[in-house]
């Protein structure tokens, strides 16, 4: 699999919830229509509040809430590169390109965007396994012994 994330930021003119409401009403209904069938999945993840500043271990470090430049965290789970390539050459296609960078124009700030595209995307799902994992031990008690030798995990 293949994965791309966007930190996305509004403009100025507008407020987290307006610019919510015009990503998922006009953006994202732009790439579901037209890039819709090269995603496994498309997840928009609207940042509230981002924590940092400190070690959240220690009382005074200064961990709490920070500033955060972006309002919008999107992922796009692809089958593989060529995936996102496509999407890329669709994006840049005369005829739809204009749609896009009209409809960012109305409310993105576009000198902020990052794209990430990632390779090895690894999900394990929400159920424990414990095999090659630190508590792959006799007793399940977690163990980092020999940790520098480990095998490379074949799901990569």
């Amino acid at each position: 699999m293949y994965k791309v994330v966007h930190l996305v930021k509004r403009q100025s003119h507008l407020t987290h919830e307006q610019f919510r409401e015009h990503f998922e009403r006009s953006h994202a209904a732009m790439a579901m229509k037209f890039c819709g069938h090269l995603f496994l999945e498309y997840r928009r993840n609207y940042v509230n509040k981002v924590l940092g500043g400190g070690d959240p271990r220690v009382a005074g470090s200064g961990f709490g809430e920070i500033e955060w430049d972006w309002d919008l965290l999107s992922e796009w789970i692809l089958p593989n590169e060529e995936a996102f390539l496509e999407i890329q050459r669709m994006m840049e296609a005369p005829e739809l390109k204009h749609y896009f960078q009209e409809d960012e124009d109305r409310f993105i700030a576009r000198q902020h965007i990052v794209m990430m595209p990632c390779t090895a995307v690894c999900s394990t799902g929400n159920t424990f396994v414990q095999k090659d994992t630190v508590f792959d031990t006799p007793t399940g008690e977690p163990s980092w012994e020999g940790y520098q030798n480990w095998p490379q995990l074949k799901r990569w």
